[in-house]
């Protein structure tokens, strides 16, 4: 079998079922010869969680969900707990190990069941913590409303407490296997896993806006804009702004990142702006949660904008160093005249200049009146010698800009486009 494992204190039952004859716990080690199920790759952790969350709130709640090296391989490990069928209380709690590959998978699972008086170690627990914070959103969906709920009673930090129960033994197995197993040279040598993308998703493209104090606006089209809480901001962070993802022209030579939004799943898929040597299209997934737009505009403070500028200010020290410009913009996906905030690195007499330009003529912004500006018949302009500091400083002068436009911060976006004056 692909998955070794320590059976001390098992007594094997079949081929591929191990028990424990004190506490009646069961081992068992499957072999899959097909396509693993996995709504994700092991190396795409929130949206792998985010999936496994819903497959599994259908049947009861995940509990916990990891990727860990067995024997040197990675592997997913899971804690998830079912209502006993049949039964009008207790629960059942499994800890399974999956190793996939790209056509089949090795499951290694341990299935540990209340017996006798049901419910103690909840009821004890609540006892001690009290009931209102008791019930918890899913930290991996959530959204979700599962079958069994999710609760603080759950969590591993009172396993010592309750040694005997069977999520506390679940989890004691979970830990010896994760340092004593081993995988099958033969099996880890198989191609890797890859997951293969939902066939019945609807996909629509949407442009992102900036996103502000964890939420992110998504335009269909100028007036059409929804609101989304960002579960994973770090994965869309990592790539939104950064010249990687797919775009969309708004002028010949302004684009805009583009993201393709599966509103069945709240998930967005960032595509890459380029095809991988196989000529195939590559990019991450990341959950998200659907909000009103007012608890979106709630979370824009003072303190949040200005984080989102300084992000701003990255994004267009990054666009400078691959010879591209940024400008602040309507969100949407048509290219409107004005107002926008213009920030690129320009030559001058052999010197590079960090520029920014808006219009129209921030009047009521005073760094704009404070600092030496230069008006021109499009706008008006601040510069001073190209460094990382004065580029990055580009996107605080783009925000005490977009205070005097009649927009809401949720309501822009980035536009992108190449620098006719970058060195050589």
């Amino acid at each position: 079998m692909p998955i070794a494992f320590d059976t001390t204190g098992l007594q094997q039952h079949d081929q591929t079922t191990w028990y424990n004859p004190v506490t009646n716990d069961q081992v068992s080690l499957d072999y899959f010869d097909v396509v693993p199920d996995l709504p994700a790759a092991l190396d795409d952790l929130g949206v792998l969680r985010h999936g496994l969350a819903h497959l599994t709130a259908e049947a009861g709640c995940l509990i916990e969900a990891h990727v860990v090296h067995l024997g040197g391989e990675p592997a997913l490990f899971q804690i998830v707990k079912l209502p006993i069928p049949n039964q009008p209380s207790g629960q059942a709690f499994l800890a399974t190990f999956t190793v996939p590959r790209a056509n089949a998978s090795a499951v290694l699972k341990f299935q540990a069941i209340e017996q006798g008086a049901t419910g103690v170690r909840e009821a004890v627990l609540m006892g001690q913590l009290g009931f209102d914070n008791w019930f918890q959103p899913h930290p991996y969906a959530p959204e979700l409303q599962g079958k069994l709920p999710f609760h603080i009673g759950d969590d591993p930090r009172w396993d010592a407490q309750f040694p005997q129960h069977p999520l506390s033994r679940a989890r004691a197995w979970a830990h010896h296997v994760a340092r004593t197993g081993t995988v099958d040279p033969r099996f880890a040598a198989l191609p890797p896993f890859e997951p293969v993308p939902d066939v019945g998703a609807t996909l629509t493209t949407v442009v992102p806006g900036i996103p502000i104090g964890g939420y992110l606006p998504l335009w269909l089209d100028d007036d059409d804009v929804s609101y989304w809480r960002m579960t994973d901001p770090g994965t869309v962070l990592g790539k939104l702004g950064k010249g990687a993802l797919a775009r969309v022209p708004v002028l010949d030579t302004r684009f805009r990142d583009l993201v393709a939004l599966d509103e069945g799943s709240s998930t967005i898929m960032l595509a890459d702006r380029y095809g991988s040597e196989d000529g195939g299209m590559s990019g991450g997934l990341s959950p998200l949660v659907r909000v009103p737009e007012a608890e979106a505009r709630s979370a824009v403070t003072a303190e949040t904008v200005l984080d989102a500028f300084r992000w701003v200010g990255l994004v267009s020290e990054a666009a400078a160093e691959r010879g591209e410009y940024v400008a602040v913009e309507p969100g949407g996906v048509t290219y409107r005249e004005k107002p926008y905030v213009l920030m690129i690195v320009r030559q001058h007499k052999g010197q590079m200049f960090s520029v920014v330009e808006t219009a129209p003529v921030p009047d009521e912004a005073p760094i704009w009146h404070d600092q030496l500006v230069h008006e021109n018949a499009t706008g008006q302009t601040m510069s001073g010698p190209a460094s990382p500091e004065t580029i990055r400083g580009g996107g605080l002068l783009a925000m005490y800009a977009t205070t005097t436009w009649d927009l809401h911060p949720s309501r822009l976006c980035l536009s992108f486009g190449p620098n006719p004056h970058k060195t050589p």
